[in-house]
């Protein structure tokens, strides 16, 4: 899956080193924080580089009418790549604060973010509206975060459209990220997947053929 993103990362006109950095990082992160491929959840490394692959890959084929520019390429390689780490969860399913305070925090995933010249409060806004679900007090607290992060943006502050493309863009990106591993899979997978799915968000075993499988 390495080579396959590192592929589209070229296409994307992504080819500074910094990129190469960031998918190195995330891997070693996953896999020294014990959420490698042997972790039993569908939150795993797998999972990470799935949807960061169905990101750039739909993105891509999509393009000739170019819904995407290349700075949205960029945003959303570096969202996909950390949506999801959160170490510290108590239950497979991570939550959308700790990895905000992670990226906010760690320093060498800063240092790569501000070499590819990236706002971090723009990759906050996507990693936010991949909140799921997308409704209730989730959807509460995940606006109003929102709301924060655009007014710390000089990308976005009192820019009402570029606020709305963000939102678009994370919208995107919370697609990919339910349906990125199904999608890569023939059957056998897409069931395999289900079951972890459930696990992780701690479906009860009635559940798990009516609403998963």
């Amino acid at each position: 899956m390495r080579n396959e993103i590192l592929s589209l990362v070229v296409e994307s006109g992504m080819d500074e080193d910094c990129y190469t950095e960031m998918l190195d990082y995330t891997i070693e992160l996953f896999e020294t924080q014990g959420l490698g491929s042997d972790y039993y959840g569908y939150h795993n490394i797998n999972h990470e580089l799935e949807v960061t692959h169905v990101s750039l890959l739909s993105a891509n084929l999509n393009n000739t009418t170019k819904r995407f520019a290349k700075e949205d390429l960029k945003y959303l390689y570096a969202a996909a790549l950390f949506h999801d780490f959160d170490p510290q969860k108590s239950v497979d399913k991570p939550h959308e604060e700790n990895v905000l305070k992670f990226i906010s925090s760690d320093k060498k995933l800063r240092k790569l973010l501000d070499d590819a010249k990236l706002d971090i409060e723009i990759i906050k806004v996507l990693i936010l509206r991949t909140t799921y679900p997308w409704s209730g007090v989730l959807k509460e607290n995940a606006e109003r975060q929102i709301k924060e992060c655009f007014k710390n943006s000089e990308l976005t502050r009192n820019n009402q459209s570029k606020q709305d493309h963000f939102m678009n863009l994370g919208w995107y990106l919370s697609v990919v990220d339910r349906i990125s591993g199904y999608a890569l899979g023939d059957f056998s997978k897409a069931m395999e997947m289900a079951k972890m799915n459930a696990h992780a968000l701690a479906w009860r075993p009635s559940l798990i053929v009516r609403s998963s499988v």
